[in-house]
C-alpha cells in the first residue's frame, strides 16, 4: 500500500488519547494504536480529530463510529452497531453525512459491513494487536496461572491494579496468588504499555471481557477464552456466531473479531458476575477449549494507509526503545473520552434496548444471509 500521507510530517491519526484522570491514565488496548502504526509504517503519528474535514486514519478500537466528516482510512479499526453506544437509548450506527470511509482493513466483517454501508468489501480483517510479536517477544517469565482481564465497565475506578466492582463476585481470586486479575489502564508512558503487554504474557492462560486482553494473549500464543456472562449454566458454553441472537448472548467486538478470525463459533466460560467462580474448573476449561486467532499479518502490514516500513529495535534494546516508540504523544483527549468498546448491551426487560440489541443481531446475519 502506497504511503498515503506522505506529504505529511506525521501520519494522522484519531485514537482515544491519554485521559486527564486524577492520575491521567490511558486504555492500553487505545494506546497501541500509535505505536503499531509506526512500528509497521516506521512513521510518526500525529493526533487527529475523530470529528473532522481533514484525512486522517483511524486503526484500533470500537472507535469508527465516533467519525465525522471528510475522509477516513480504516486500519484494523472496528464499529459499534451503535451510533451512540454509551447512550442509554441507542441508535443503529449509519455512516454520517459528508463522511467517506476508505476501507483498507477492519477489525472484521461486522465492522466492514456497517462501514461500508451494508455492502462486503474485500479487505483484510484482524485487530492490529495481532502484529505485536513481530515487533516485541522479549522473553517473560511465567508468574501466574491465569489472568483474568476485565473491562473497564467492570472496574470499581481507574487505579493501576484490578478492583472489581463490589457487585461482581465473580472476580474473587484465591488466596494463593494463583489467579491475576489484569486491568487495561496504565500510566500515560510507554514503559506501561510495555509492561502491560508482559503482565499478560506472564500468565500461562487468559480469560478476558476485554477484547484486547485477549488479543494480546492470542497474539503472543496464550491460551485463552472470552469470558461471558449470558443465561445458561455456568461453565463450558458454545454460541453460532452467524446465528442471530449471537451479539445478545456474546459481546459485538468479540463477534467481529472472531468471524474476522474465520470462525463461525465460539466457545467461552460462561460465569454469573453475582456467583463465585470454580478457578479449576475454568482452568481446565481453557487448556481443553483454548483456539488460536488466525490473522493474517502479512495483509494487514501490507494495508497499511500510511504505508509499510517495518521498524527494527535498536541494537541492544527492545523495539520500545526506538526513538520514534519512545516519543509517542500521549497527549489528553477531547471526546469521546473513552472508547465505546464493550459498552454492556442492556439486559432483558430494559424496554426498547433489549430490542434493539436482537435487532442489530439479525440485521447483521441477515447481511452474511445467515452464513459467515
Amino acid at each position: 500500500m502506497p504511503d498515503m500521507f506522505a506529504e505529511c510530517a506525521a501520519a494522522p491519526l484519531a485514537w482515544v488519547r491519554a485521559q486527564p484522570g486524577p492520575p491521567p491514565y490511558v486504555n492500553v488496548g487505545d494506546a497501541l494504536s500509535p505505536f503499531l502504526l509506526t512500528m509497521v509504517s516506521g512513521r510518526p503519528a500525529a493526533a487527529a480529530d475523530f470529528v473532522s474535514d481533514a484525512p486522517r486514519i483511524a486503526a484500533i478500537g470500537t472507535i469508527a463510529q465516533n467519525f465525522a466528516g471528510g475522509r477516513v482510512e480504516v486500519w484494523g479499526a472496528g464499529c459499534s452497531p451503535w451510533s451512540d453506544p454509551l447512550s442509554p437509548r441507542r441508535r443503529p450506527f449509519v455512516p454520517p453525512a459528508g463522511t467517506e470511509f476508505r476501507l483498507h482493513a477492519t477489525r472484521g466483517p461486522l465492522s466492514a459491513r456497517l462501514l461500508s454501508g451494508g455492502g462486503a468489501p474485500d479487505v483484510p480483517f484482524g485487530d492490529p494487536a495481532a502484529l505485536l510479536p513481530r515487533f516485541y517477544a522479549a522473553p517473560v517469565e511465567k508468574r501466574w496461572e491465569l489472568g483474568v482481564v476485565l473491562h473497564l465497565s467492570e472496574l470499581a475506578d481507574r487505579g493501576f491494579e484490578a478492583v472489581a466492582k463490589p457487585a461482581i463476585a465473580r472476580y474473587a481470586a484465591p488466596a494463593d496468588g494463583s489467579v491475576r486479575l489484569i486491568t487495561m489502564v496504565a500510566p500515560p508512558t510507554v514503559a506501561a504499555t510495555r509492561d502491560k503487554i508482559d503482565e499478560i504474557r506472564a500468565c500461562r492462560r487468559i480469560v478476558s471481557t476485554s477484547l484486547h486482553g485477549l488479543a494480546i494473549a492470542a497474539a503472543y500464543g496464550v491460551p485463552c477464552l472470552y469470558l461471558g456472562a449470558d443465561r445458561g449454566a455456568e461453565g463450558v458454553a458454545a454460541a453460532d456466531l452467524t446465528a442471530p441472537d449471537a451479539i445478545g448472548r456474546v459481546n459485538a467486538r468479540f463477534v467481529d473479531l472472531l468471524l474476522g478470525c474465520g470462525q463461525s463459533e465460539i466457545v467461552y466460560w460462561r460465569q454469573r458476575k453475582g456467583r463465585p467462580t470454580d478457578w479449576d474448573a475454568l482452568m481446565r476449561a481453557v487448556d481443553a477449549e483454548a483456539r488460536p486467532l488466525g490473522v493474517d499479518g502479512d495483509a494487514l502490514i501490507d494495508a497499511c494507509p500510511a504505508g509499510a516500513a517495518p521498524l527494527a529495535a535498536p541494537a541492544g534494546g527492545t523495539i520500545w526503545d526506538h526513538p520514534l516508540i519512545a516519543a509517542a504523544p500521549f497527549d489528553a483527549a477531547a471526546a469521546p473520552a473513552e472508547d465505546a468498546e464493550g459498552a454492556a448491551a442492556p439486559r432483558a426487560g430494559q424496554g426498547a434496548g433489549q430490542g434493539a440489541v436482537q435487532g442489530a443481531g439479525r440485521r447483521l446475519v441477515r447481511w452474511f444471509g445467515g452464513r459467515a
